[in-house]
């Protein structure tokens, strides 16, 4: 009987040894699987993230090109001096970017280059008429430059009926520097390839094939399926996004591919070493056999004791059992990746679309108009900074954001804020209140844009996720500071919304995280936001807190510590006089080539008593000046990025008349060009002031009367 239970437990052992072996054989594949397959989807984002940014460079192309054949609709095809001066407008800068107006009908050509063109051949020019509707065309050799080039085009028909394309084309190495990805160390890289598998863009990594023209004739030569690589050009052609792995250079790569979305038919493949992908995985699945093999020796150890004892039953279920707990542990470990950026993008871009409505029924009151436009500026420039920061994945990464420390009106910032967002609140039937009571400053020393960052992101969530009839609240309160010379401000935003798991409460700062919750299932969002929230606060010195209850709603917390503003006593002297600037009986002379920015400032300047006349260029700047009489005008405003003459250029042409006004006038400098040399280019042209855009009217007529004093 003793000799028999020996060997049922014997064959015991045997039998669970084989089981964990097996097991532990198992559980180290899904390992390697989980990690491959959470390796790959992060590939992809960032695939996709290249993807995204190489759209967003050829949609701006795409725009500017819409611009210039919207304009050359109102031109008669035969107008060979206006057309060329208007493709001439859009070209000249310093990218190498080269815009083209073709006549479909005669064959003329007009560019943005001296001399302007002439007809094409006929072999260029059927090319040209084979292309329909707008879009991208596929790398071509230019016969004009020699190199190989990407053409953005669209038909459009002139004034007289003919038809008529415009293109823009660039050299490929220049797409090719913006577009180039890397990963793990650089050892990855990637192409840009039509569905047939044509490289159209070459990635400029080190072991980017030069040799091959088309993907498939890379894996085709080494030896991989058939099936696999006809799976892979079937998903090429139906526009699918994923992965693959096949053999290249005698070793296994993972293909990642995402279509484009502005050039239909094009993907981004990025190629990474599979064996560089799994190296992460390697330390996992070595502690997994370590594992399993501390397992294996605590079964035969348990199993002498049992044999010895006639104890050991117990123990080697309870080993069993936590060996199934360290698995399902290892199991739980969940994998984060980028699921979409529209979170963070959707927020001010509601507050673009709604105050543009607003403002079109209200065009006839322009207080209101007024009001409606700044909202929209302001969310249009917090718009550029999250845009700038999703797709910018390394400043978040390595916390490299630089910070502004400009002296910034607390106020305004939270009347902006009250402005975003009450819309949104009263759309979703929110009670939503923002109250300040005991602010002893308004003028403190922050990164204003940075600051409405945070508090709108929180503000926002507390909107999303609060239902209909619920409340939001923002209270903001100052309290002394343990730093000389610095205000203590706590920012709490409250709601009675859905609330958040504790689980959930301990990874909410992480990077691409969301709760997994059937009430948020359907809501957007990038998973960045209260990262880049905590980033900001972190860097700003200052604290963010969270607390939270399922059902009961969400409460935030930002405490910062920030310099007091020394006000400047220049204006303080003006203020001691700033009443509103009067320019009444004052003429004022307006060189602008943007018309909207011309009738901007004669409404500002017209709203101050000045009467203003307004030319398109700098040469029609001097000719109008020259024609007065003089001290016909008091003061010249010039914007130096113009057409024909340049503001600088106007400027001298002005100072060397020979005039008792013409080295008197004050000639301001209005321009986007804000470096300290641009500062000192004005004032070698001559100039009195520079005021950089976007203009601060305020301190743009605060300067003009100063200049105006007797």
């Amino acid at each position: 009987m003793k000799e028999r239970r020996k060997w049922v437990i014997i064959l015991l052992v045997l039998f669970s040894t084989a089981a964990i072996l097996v097991g532990g054989i198992c559980y180290i594949y899904n390992v390697q699987a989980n990690l491959w397959n959470k390796a790959v989807t992060d590939i992809l984002e960032v695939t996709a993230q290249g993807r995204h940014t190489l759209d967003v460079y050829l949609e701006k192309d795409e725009a500017a090109l819409h611009l210039l054949a919207s304009t050359l609709e109102g031109k008669r095809s035969g107008d060979e001096q206006a057309l060329w001066e208007k493709v001439g407008l859009f070209g000249g800068g310093e990218d190498n970017t080269a815009y083209l107006c073709v006549d479909l009908a005669s064959g003329a050509a007009y560019t943005d280059q001296n001399p302007p063109g002439g007809p094409l051949g006929e072999d260029r020019l059927q090319v040209f008429r084979s292309l329909e509707g707008s879009g991208v065309r596929e790398p071509f050799l230019d016969d004009y430059t020699g190199v190989w080039t990407l053409g953005i085009y669209e038909n459009f028909s002139f004034a007289d009926g003919a038809p008529g394309l415009v293109q823009k084309s660039q050299p490929l190495s220049e797409i090719a520097e913006r577009f180039s990805l890397s990963f793990y160390d650089d050892q990855g890289f990637s192409y840009v390839v039509n569905p047939a598998g044509d490289i159209l863009i070459r990635s400029l990594h080190p072991n980017s094939n030069r040799t091959f023209q088309n993907l498939f004739d890379i894996i085709d030569l080494q030896g991989n399926s058939g099936k696999d690589i006809d799976a892979f050009r079937r998903a090429l052609e139906q526009g699918k996004r994923g992965a693959a792995r096949f053999r290249y250079q005698e070793e296994e790569y993972v293909f990642c591919y995402v279509p484009m979305e502005s050039a239909a038919g094009w993907y981004v493949v990025s190629i990474i070493p599979n064996a560089v992908i799994m190296e992460q995985a390697g330390s996992i699945v070595e502690h997994s056999q370590i594992l399993f093999l501390l397992i294996l020796v605590s079964v035969f150890i348990l199993a002498a004791f049992f044999i010895i004892y006639r104890d050991s039953t117990r123990r080697i279920l309870l080993a069993e059992e936590q060996a199934r707990r360290a698995a399902e542990s290892a199991n739980a470990a969940k994998s984060r990746f980028l699921s979409n950026m529209s979170h963070d993008i959707r927020t001010p871009m509601n507050a673009i679309l709604n105050m543009t409505k607003l403002a079109e029924g209200h065009i006839g009151e322009p207080e209101r108009m007024a009001g409606y436009l700044k909202n929209v500026e302001l969310s249009g420039q917090l718009l550029l900074g999250l845009i700038n920061d999703i797709l910018d994945m390394s400043k978040i990464e390595s916390g490299k954001l630089v910070l502004r420390q400009d002296p910034a009106s607390l106020r305004d910032l939270l009347d902006n804020l009250s402005n975003i967002v009450s819309p949104m609140a009263e759309k979703k039937g929110l009670d939503f209140t923002l109250s300040c009571p005991d602010l002893q400053h308004d003028t403190l020393c922050f990164d204003s844009l940075r600051l409405n960052q945070v508090l709108l992101n929180l503000l926002s969530n507390a909107v999303k996720f609060t239902q209909e009839g619920g409340q939001v609240r923002m209270e903001v309160a100052e309290r002394p500071s343990p730093k000389a010379g610095q205000a203590r401000l706590v920012f709490r935003v409250a709601d009675n919304g859905i609330g958040m798991q504790p689980e959930f409460l301990e990874h909410i700062f992480d990077s691409f995280t969301r709760e997994q919750d059937s009430r948020v299932d359907k809501t957007e969002g990038s998973g960045l936001g209260m990262a880049i929230a905590k980033m900001i606060v972190d860097r700003m010195d200052g604290r963010i807190t969270v607390e939270s209850e399922p059902g009961k709603g969400t409460v935030f917390t930002v405490t910062l510590d920030l310099p007091l503003a020394s006000p400047a006593p220049r204006l303080l002297t003006q203020e001691r006089r700033d009443g509103p600037v009067d320019l009444t009986g004052r003429r004022i002379l307006v060189a602008e080539d943007n018309e909207l920015n011309r009738e901007i400032a004669r409404e500002l300047l017209e709203g101050a008593g000045a009467q203003v006349e307004c030319v398109e260029n700098g040469q029609a700047c001097v000719d109008r000046f020259t024609d007065a009489g003089a001290g016909y005008f008091d003061l010249i405003l010039m914007d130096i990025q113009m057409p024909v003459l340049n503001g600088y250029e106007a400027a001298r042409r002005i100072r060397r008349l020979d005039r008792p006004d013409a080295a008197s006038i004050p000639i301001f400098a209005m321009t986007a060009d804000a470096f300290s040399e641009d500062v000192e280019a004005a004032k070698e042209a001559g100039m009195d002031s520079h005021l950089a855009k976007p203009l601060d009217m305020p301190a743009m007529l605060r300067e003009i009367q100063k200049h105006l004093e007797p």
